[in-house]
């Protein structure tokens, strides 16, 4: 699969889980202008209209994302792909009635020098960002990038956000949300001792990216090893707790330890249970909600379950009320 196509994955499950009902994404899709009675529209690359190359994000209030795609290999995109995109953005703003457009370039290759200038004065936000520096990221890392962008805006719009569409407001605004993956490379938790931690890259998180990322997804199965407890999630995500950290992400399949049975526990009595009597009652049940609780963590689930991983034990308990009538 190209980055492209998993670009346009990734934009549109954002669309769906984290935008609910503010945001829609169209793939491919043809930008009219929207005042077409003026004579210098004809410059505008096959009047009155621009073929979008990746996809459409329309956000409320009246605000449209478009996201270009440059994938050169090894090769970095340059000064004239942002200029030319800046112009598509001024171009649509300019001639819009009412809708505000914004521009996003995801070239996991990188930029070069010279980008960066072209990007705050057309307001544009670069996927990596620039520091000055010719930098250049694996296709896992600018899709972590994006889906991180796409949910922050989802929520800075519900805000007075009038800021961000003007130069270099929207720049800024994914600037300061992507720059701390530049040397996520060499942040190896081991390092660091970070709480939450990136799978397959080792780079250091947060609760709040873990979030983003695993609530809405379905369990496909429960995991134990003599090292660490977790759950196999849709969409190839996975979470582990191996002992103090928090380990979530694309899964590895490298869960570290031998297969085990742990110990479980179900109702707020703690009466033994299975673990195979878990996995039953959590299999294709969505996370709703995730809680920290520094000795052990829990995620809500759909089917009104409580799953608490706590050191060496699993945990289980139906929150509806009254608790009694409510056992497992």
């Amino acid at each position: 699969m190209t980055f492209k196509n998993r670009l346009e994955e990734v934009v549109f499950q954002i669309a769906k889980d984290v935008c609910a009902q503010r945001a829609s994404v169209e793939h491919n899709k043809v930008i009219e202008i929207e005042a077409t009675d003026r004579i210098e529209v004809a410059t505008f690359s096959g009047p009155p209209k621009k073929e979008i190359d990746v996809v459409t994000a329309g956000y409320e209030p009246n605000i449209k994302l478009l996201i270009s795609c440059m994938q050169y290999g090894s090769s970095k995109a340059e000064p004239s792909d942002v200029q030319e995109w800046g112009d598509v953005i001024r171009t649509l703003n300019k001639y819009s009635k009412g809708t505000s457009f914004l521009g996003l370039i995801v070239s996991p290759s990188g930029f070069t020098a010279g980008c960066e200038g072209w990007a705050t004065s057309s307001n544009l936000s670069l996927i990596p960002p620039m520091k000055g520096k010719q930098l250049s990221f694996e296709f896992d890392t600018s899709l972590q990038m994006v889906r991180r962008v796409l949910s922050a805006l989802a929520k800075r719009l519900t805000f007075p956000h009038s800021d961000l569409l003007s130069p270099p407001g929207f720049y800024n605004f994914v600037y300061d949300l992507t720059k701390d993956f530049e040397g996520r490379d060499v942040q190896k938790s081991a390092q660091h001792g970070g709480r939450y931690v990136l799978l397959r890259t080792g780079w250091l998180s947060s609760f709040g990216e873990l979030v983003a990322t695993l609530i809405g997804r379905s369990i496909v199965d429960a995991i134990a090893t003599t090292q660490c407890l977790g759950l196999r999630l849709s969409e190839g995500l996975a979470f582990r707790v191996v002992r103090d950290q928090i380990q979530f992400g694309t899964d590895d399949n490298c869960a570290p330890g031998r297969r085990t049975k742990p110990l479980c526990m179900k109702n707020l009595s703690n009466d033994h249970c299975t673990f195979d009597f878990i996995k039953d009652l959590v299999r294709g049940q969505r996370l709703t909600s995730a809680g920290d609780f520094g000795s052990h963590f829990e995620f809500g689930l759909s089917n009104e379950i409580n799953l608490g991983f706590h050191p060496g034990m699993l945990h289980v308990v139906r929150t509806r009320n009254p608790i009694e009538l409510n056992v497992l």
